[in-house]
């Protein structure tokens, strides 16, 4: 767990405050702004906190599972100010309809909103400096939030176990008439009993292109077991020095 502190700077119009500006089920600036808001039914976002500004107007957390969450948010302003946000793909700030507005990207898949009505929450001027990178004017009101943010733990992917695999390095040596003599182990993780199982073993090259492939069959490989083999494969283009990699495939067995 740790703590984001997002700091919005709202720029406000010196005024004489005219009633409160309703934003979300909220009534914005008034003498005690509330928290509880409602998204609109059919919006992605969801809310995860929201808190009262200093000032009188809210900051909220929203998420959602879609990338685009910014382009979400701007759509849920633009429905409220009657215009799309300014800005970049990190951060957008809306003006309009008595309502002035700042959002930005904190995380993936979370935005934090920071929004006060225009003309209703008159405050002294103060020089401020935010993180939106937006001028300030000589009147202007900070809404400072701290939200909690839970980090998801970085979880190392399942590892995946295939059915046979080939234990340790390939041998590999040229014979007679273009046959190459292959030695190697394979673990049986299948869960079941061959009594013979081919597999297709395939030599690749530095570029990664592939040499040749041919089959190659294991006798008597139980389940769990690793089981030493020893073949040849027909290989026209071997050439020892030429061969960085290798791949064993279960072709089939009974």
């Amino acid at each position: 767990m740790r703590k984001i502190i997002v700091v919005a700077a709202l720029v406000m119009l010196a005024a004489v405050p005219t009633g409160a500006v309703d934003f979300l089920g909220v009534e914005l600036c008034a003498e005690q702004v509330n928290t509880r808001v409602v998204l609109p039914a059919n919006s992605p976002l969801s809310l995860e906190s929201a808190e009262v500004g200093r000032h009188g107007g809210l900051v909220l957390l929203l998420h959602s599972k879609n990338a685009s969450v910014l382009s979400q948010v701007d759509d849920l302003m633009a429905s409220f100010t009657g215009s799309r946000g300014t800005g970049d793909e990190q951060r957008l700030e809306w003006s309009g309809n008595e309502i002035t507005a700042f959002a930005q990207v904190i995380k993936k898949g979370y935005v934090a909103l920071a929004v006060t009505a225009a003309e209703d929450c008159t405050v002294e001027a103060e020089a401020t400096v935010d993180t939106f990178d937006a001028e300030v004017t000589a009147a202007a009101a900070v809404a400072v939030v701290e939200i909690e943010v839970e980090e998801e733990p970085e979880v190392d992917p399942p590892a995946v176990v295939e059915d046979f695999e080939l234990e340790g390095r390939l041998k590999h040596a040229a014979a007679e008439d273009g046959w190459v003599d292959v030695m190697g182990v394979v673990a049986n993780n299948s869960g079941g009993f061959y009594a013979v199982a081919s597999f297709d073993i395939s030599l690749y090259d530095g570029a990664g292109e592939l040499i040749c492939v041919d089959t190659i069959s294991v006798n008597q490989l139980r389940e769990g077991q690793e089981r030493a083999f020893r073949g040849s494969i027909r290989c026209a283009d071997y050439v020892s020095s030429e061969v960085a990699s290798w791949k064993l495939q279960f072709a089939g067995g009974h």
